[in-house]
């Protein structure tokens, strides 16, 4: 096998034997790997694959440099061309903040290019978010995750870190108790005026404002014993006596007090392994199967899809979708009396929902990617549009039996608009999307329905991600009657959502639940 190294747009090609990478645009970091890991044997050598968050930004010119974590010294350093434009690539957010591909796989802001007062900022917030679960909640709360390692390591943030994480020990063993425990947990901090995203069962992020324009999550993580061992979001579990955590003692981060675990040392050894020490910013959780799945059905399943939504409505992507109105809109725009109420249910960019609302309907928006709501927000002003957009969590029965009672006791019963939503839903999904329509719709309205068939499985699309199920139309219309829907109209065929190169089948269907 030829072991040159080759920088394209299709990869890194190197020695697989080498140890963990930086890569460098213009002396400016933008991910690490460790080659064995993360790439596979090609026709031309040993390729490792750019993430999939940074394709978007690779049409330019950089300089690429690849060396070894913690060397001064180059493997690879040369002017690359990456498709056709000549200007510089530049991977940073909208207000310039410098981006790198962080453990998770996303592009995020990191602390290496927050300015020292920042950095501190953060950490009084940290203080200040413990001194909430601590004293306001009574929870026993500490830092943990990469807050705990840079302090305990080096007292700093470590500079490839991109958000803070605190976490703290259950009182309880039972999942709903836990879960319970968490809400109260994030209504207490809310009262005290801090902005709050769910993010599953057991844990929330906190948005921090720095003084630099940077937005940093800190991350609440609920930790609990489960067969004796300890357990901890999103993915740890270990060995470890509560004597290591409780009670808690302080580490110094930024110069600053924080509480921290009662033995550090032994916490990040479950989380990271023996060879926590060392710095490595190529680092990635590698959990066993049956963890995964553990957290996954305890706290997670709402969460599912929503990272890649996000990621796509706040890449350079979401500006290739259109922002005048589908055919569907026009299509379903005939069919509805004047002034109706119209929910858009997986608005996206929004861009039906401001066409509705600039024909005189009550529109409203709503959709579970925040990426997704803040583009829709933005076409609306831009607009002067009416509509309003909100979120809603097809993955979360709480979500959607929330929403249903509100659309069922609402002054007048809504439309529910659902273009290109229900072949992106898994299954269970779907049967609560269903339930959603029927509550909302006992009194009136109807469910106006978009999406791809079987007949287009396997056909090329525009966008490789987020990926699309191909429904076979019986199917659905099996599910809706079996939950007590009627279908009053069903259009198939091609011709009637063209994009570019697509022109895929689909399936249009109005559906009745009040009869």
């Amino acid at each position: 096998m030829e072991r040159g190294w080759n920088v394209s747009r299709d990869g890194i090609r190197l020695d697989p034997t080498l140890q963990a990478m930086d890569v460098l645009f213009d002396g400016v970091r933008v991910w690490s790997f460790h080659p064995a890991r993360d790439g596979a044997e090609e026709a031309d050598g040993w390729v490792v694959p750019w993430p999939a968050a940074l394709l978007s930004f690779l049409d330019g010119v950089a300089r690429v440099t690849v060396r070894p974590i913690g060397s001064a010294v180059a493997a690879y350093d040369e002017e690359v061309t990456f498709g056709a434009s000549g200007d510089r690539v530049s991977v940073r957010d909208g207000a310039g903040q410098p981006l790198v591909v962080d453990k998770g796989g996303r592009l995020q802001a990191s602390f290496a290019s927050a300015s020292p007062e920042s950095r501190r900022e953060l950490v009084e917030v940290v203080r200040q978010v413990l001194a909430g679960l601590r004293e306001k909640a009574g929870l026993d709360a500490c830092l943990s995750f990469g807050c705990l390692l840079g302090a305990v390591r080096e007292g700093r943030l470590i500079g490839h870190d991109s958000d803070a994480d605190v976490s703290y020990l259950s009182r309880h063993t039972h999942p709903f108790d836990i879960a319970r425990e968490s809400r109260a947990a994030q209504r207490v901090l809310a009262s005290l005026g801090y902005e709050i995203a769910r993010m599953s069962a057991n844990d929330f992020k906190i948005w921090a404002h720095l003084p630099d324009g940077q937005r940093v999550g800190i991350d609440v993580f609920g930790a609990y014993y489960f067969g004796g061992r300890l357990h901890m979001l999103p993915n740890v579990r270990g060995d470890l006596d509560r004597s290591a955590l409780l009670p808690t003692s302080t580490v110094t981060l930024e110069g600053l007090e924080v509480v921290a675990p009662a033995r550090p040392d032994e916490l990040l050894e479950v989380i990271y392994g023996s060879g926590w020490r060392v710095p490595d910013p190529s680092f990635r959780y590698e959990h066993p199967v049956d963890i995964t799945r553990h957290m996954a059905g305890y706290w997670q399943g709402a969460r599912r899809g929503r990272r890649v939504w996000n990621e796509f409505y706040r890449s350079a992507n979401a500006d290739r979708v259109p922002q005048e109105q589908s055919a569907f809109a026009e299509w379903v725009a005939e069919r509805l009396p004047p002034g109706a109420t119209v929910v858009d249910v997986g608005q996206g960019n929004g861009r039906d929902s401001v066409w509705f609302a600039g024909r005189g309907f009550r529109v409203t928006g709503l959709d579970f990617a925040p990426g997704a709501i803040e583009r829709a927000r933005s076409l609306a002003d831009q607009h002067g549009a009416s509509a309003t957009f909100g979120a809603l969590n097809l993955n979360s029965p709480r979500s959607v039996l929330i929403a249903g009672s509100r659309l069922a006791f609402a002054d007048t019963p809504a439309h529910l608009y659902a273009r290109f939503l229900i072949d992106g839903l898994p299954l269970q999904s779907r049967r609560d999307f269903w339930l959603l329509a029927s509550m909302a719709q006992r009194r009136g309205g109807r469910t106006f329905l978009e999406f791809r068939t079987h007949r287009s499985r396997g056909e090329p699309t525009v966008f490789r991600r987020p990926r699309r199920r191909h429904l076979d139309p019986d199917v659905i219309v099996g599910e809706i009657e079996a939950r007590g829907g009627r279908v009053v109209e069903r259009v198939e065929g091609r011709g009637l959502a063209r994009f570019r190169n697509e022109d895929p089948d689909v399936c249009r269907l109005v559906v009745r639940w009040n009869e």
